[in-house]
């Protein structure tokens, strides 16, 4: 694992898989998403076990862009554009659920001063992009955000629209908070080889050959373990990035960058900065260590140049952290909230995209409400037949 800038060293520890279980909902996956569906679900009082494969927090998570932002991109854009136009003001109202229920888990782990709101700003530094600014200006005003565009017309401003936190950080702490609850254990460097679901339960095996029932299962993270002719449309790209540390800025900001492909650029108020872009669809061959390094510093100095060059006047540190991780695209960029076909009580929560981690808020909210058995309507909008 390649060092990001967010990264720091590991705060907390938990032990593999050691016996048979019994629980009411397993949690695949110990980054991010899970922390957040493990979060709701142990408040709401169920019995939970989470199981990663690795470490804690530390392998997409830990190269996260750290920003989190709202549903409204370019690919949702396009999406509603022909459709139904009561869609815009659904996505918008869960976006402002999503805020809410970071703001619960932030208080409770003691983060809410260190993720506070700031402004999100999309520069155009391409003439033929104007077009794109424009229309995201318009459909931003259709739902009522706060957005101004620059006197050049090369910026538009989303007032208190994204927030930047430090991925790892927020994932541990959500896992030390709900490690105090008795109705929880979490598991790492444990792997799942099977699962195996029916609609009385669920059930995994590890590759330790220890057994884990439960009433239901929700994968959060990658999805070796479900068929992929059950997972239609969706497509596994890997998202390069640099960090550093600059002079640019000394406060937070959050800034996607129309180039010829999108720039997401992030820095926070001491100067740390990840910058992650062209994305590239998986491939097989990116499993080799040298091909995928070869990969990242040829798109490392590409993200670069695109800083250099909004940024020409900026000193930036000669320790360059190259990385890159792995994100999911849908079609129309909206996320998987869902069971999986011919898998009952197995249920997946895939965000997609750069609004991800607003996406995985809303689904551990909705699934969490599913598994005690009230269905809210807006599933519809992220099941896997939609």
């Amino acid at each position: 694992m390649k060092r990001g800038i967010w990264l720091d060293k590991i705060k907390n520890t938990y032990p593999y898989v050691y016996k048979d279980m019994e629980c009411d909902v397993i949690v695949i996956g110990g980054g991010i998403c899970g922390a957040i569906n493990a979060f709701f679900l142990a408040k709401d009082g169920f019995k939970v076990v989470v199981i990663e494969k690795n470490i804690i927090g530390y392998n997409n998570t830990s190269v996260s862009s750290a920003c989190i932002s709202d549903f409204v991109d370019e690919l949702y854009i396009k999406y509603i554009s022909s459709k139904d136009k009561n869609i815009t003001r659904k996505i918008y109202d869960l976006k402002k659920k999503s805020d809410s229920l970071l703001n619960e888990i932030l208080v409770d782990i003691g983060m809410h001063n260190d993720a506070q709101k700031i402004n999100y700003n999309i520069v155009n530094t391409r003439l033929f992009q104007k077009g794109a600014l424009n229309q995201e200006l318009n459909i931003r005003n259709d739902i009522g955000q706060k957005v101004q565009k620059s006197e050049k017309g090369n910026v538009i401003n989303i007032e208190e629209s994204a927030r930047i936190i430090n991925p790892y950080e927020f994932t541990s702490r959500v896992f030390e908070y709900i490690s105090r609850f008795p109705n929880v254990s979490i598991f790492e460097n444990t792997e799942v080889k099977e699962i195996n679901s029916s609609y009385d339960n669920v059930s995994v095996v590890t590759q330790n050959d220890f057994n884990i029932i439960a009433s239901s299962l929700i994968v959060t993270t990658n999805l070796e373990q479900l068929p992929i002719s059950n997972l239609p449309n969706i497509d596994i790209y890997k998202r390069f990035s640099v960090s550093m540390k600059s002079d640019i800025l000394n406060n937070k900001k959050a800034i996607k960058v129309l180039n010829d492909i999108p720039i997401y650029i992030r820095i926070d108020e001491k100067g740390n900065i990840v910058a992650s872009g062209i994305d590239t669809k998986y491939i097989s061959k990116m499993e080799n260590t040298k091909y995928l390094d070869l990969i990242e510093k040829e798109n490392s100095k590409k993200i670069m140049s695109v800083l250099y060059k909004l940024y020409p006047k900026a000193e930036f540190s000669n320790e360059i952290y190259a990385h890159s991780g792995n994100i999911f695209m849908s079609k129309d960029n909206l996320p998987l909230i869902s069971e999986i076909p011919n898998m009952p009580n197995v249920y997946v929560n895939i965000g997609m995209g750069s609004s991800s981690i607003s996406q995985m808020l809303v689904g551990a909210d909705i699934l969490k409400e599913a598994l005690k058995g009230y269905y809210k309507k807006e599933m519809n909008l992220f099941k896997l037949s939609r």
